[in-house]
């Protein structure tokens, strides 16, 4: 009976916690995410507060003055689709990747102007899903969308500062913002009833929960080079974002027991360290290419459980990115993208289920300028983008060597063999407007 009150409490102390990252996943805002992402090069908005603070001022032909004021509202809704099948052709399921709907507010404008000093200019950012906090820890060995299911369920924001060293050169420095959460839950156990026949036991908790907030920051950093209008040149460095999820769990008046508890520690998001360069040209009048090249240092990376059960291996990658917006008409533009996304993760068949794949993101997208159809002097544009990922299917073998015993490789989740892929369709509509 001892052992069974022990293991009926551990499972009423197991707690939902959590992961998060919409930036790399969609992009910063529906011109970011119509350009696939390449955006380290191609400055002057909001946007380059996460991409390259160097942006927020550049030189060139788009020097900007003093004393401007820039607001976005952007709506962002993305729905995946998605399947894991054994070898028989049967479904494995697995936990719900739910859909991403949030808002994203951001601004640029002018912090030089009271000093008379053009050039100095500030960006932000802030992500607001529909559920400020949505998470879920399972162990490594469920078969589950490791770099899906929270990623882009948790806020974010980011603050940067640009200053115009000269008309060939910017530099940027920024932050970005995640949040820790402590989780402190108290219970007590208040009727136990035993059943002789079944050996079971069944417990009723009173349990009460009290968490507590805490932001954590990474740093940004910036170059834009500016040798001719018609040329750019960015280089950014974004600090790895890792956040914790802690805190402890305590059961008073446990039968035989008295009073148990653990304490918990899990790694609910992390982002790895990138470095990332690019160029962006204006090829004619209306067309202005882009291209980026980003090198993420994944294998510093941790699953949700600190990679302490079963452990994935995580790998380096880099990611190319293209973009090009052409203006069809004095007050439209049309916008296109491109982005490969190579898979940091593997498992080789060792007991882990966690799923990722290598993705395909093609985008498109549509900017119009308000003041071309409504009155002149009213300087705003409404941005639209559609952007559709395909998750290159990829298989997994269970290795019989990499398990402790042939009992532990066929109770895994995930034996003998699974296929599994799918795809995400995300669509932003914003609107920016400059006083």
């Amino acid at each position: 009976m001892r052992r069974s009150l022990v293991c009926v409490a551990l499972v009423l102390l197991s707690a939902a916690t959590a992961r998060a990252g919409v930036e790399d996943t969609f992009g910063l805002g529906p011109r970011a995410m119509a350009l696939g992402g390449s955006y380290a090069a191609r400055p002057g908005d909001f946007a380059a507060a996460y991409y390259n603070p160097a942006g927020l001022a550049p030189g060139g032909a788009r020097l900007d003055r003093g004393g401007f004021f820039e607001l976005t509202a952007a709506y962002l809704y993305a729905a995946p689709r998605l399947h894991v099948t054994r070898s028989d052709g049967s479904e494995i399921e697995t936990p719900g990747v739910p859909t991403t709907t949030g808002v994203l507010v951001g601004s640029r404008f002018s912090l030089g102007q009271p000093f008379d000093l053009d050039g100095l200019n500030l960006g932000l950012s802030v992500y607001v899903p529909e559920h400020l906090f949505r998470w879920s820890i399972r162990p490594d060995d469920d078969v589950q969308w490791a770099l899906l299911t929270d990623r882009t369920q948790v806020v974010t924001a980011n603050a940067s500062v640009g200053l115009r060293l000269a008309p060939w050169l910017s530099v940027g420095a920024g932050l970005r913002v995640m949040f820790d959460v402590e989780t402190l839950t108290r219970g007590r156990v208040t009727d136990v009833a035993y059943d002789p026949d079944t050996g079971k036991v069944r417990t009723h908790t009173v349990l009460g929960t009290d968490a507590r907030v805490y932001g954590r920051v990474a740093p940004l950093a910036g170059l834009l080079f500016t040798p001719r209008d018609d040329l750019r040149v960015g280089l950014t460095y974004r600090h790895e974002s890792y956040v914790d999820d802690w805190g402890d769990t305590r059961i008073s008046d446990v039968p035989i027991l008295r009073h148990m508890g653990y304490s918990h520690r899990f790694a609910h998001y992390f982002e790895p360290t990138q470095l990332a360069a690019a160029v962006s040209a204006d090829l004619a009048p209306t067309l202005e290419v882009s291209a980026d090249l980003t090198f993420s240092r994944w294998s510093r990376a941790l699953s949700t459980n600190h990679n302490a059960q079963f452990s994935p291996v995580w790998g380096d990658t880099w990611t190319p990115a293209v973009g090009a917006s052409w203006a069809a008409h004095p007050a439209v533009s049309l916008l296109g993208g491109y982005r490969f996304q190579k898979s940091p993760l593997g498992n080789y068949g060792g007991p882990s289920n966690l799923l990722d794949n290598d993705r395909h993101a093609v985008s498109l997208g549509l900017e119009t300028e308000l003041e071309g159809w409504l009155s002149p002097g009213f300087d705003a544009k409404v941005n639209l983008a559609i952007e559709h990922v395909l998750l290159v299917e990829r298989s997994e073998t269970k290795d019989y060597r990499r398990f402790e015993s042939d009992a532990a490789l066929e109770k895994n989740p995930g034996y003998p063999s699974y296929v599994y892929g799918g795809r995400l369709l995300a669509i932003s509509l914003g609107m920016e407007a400059k006083f």
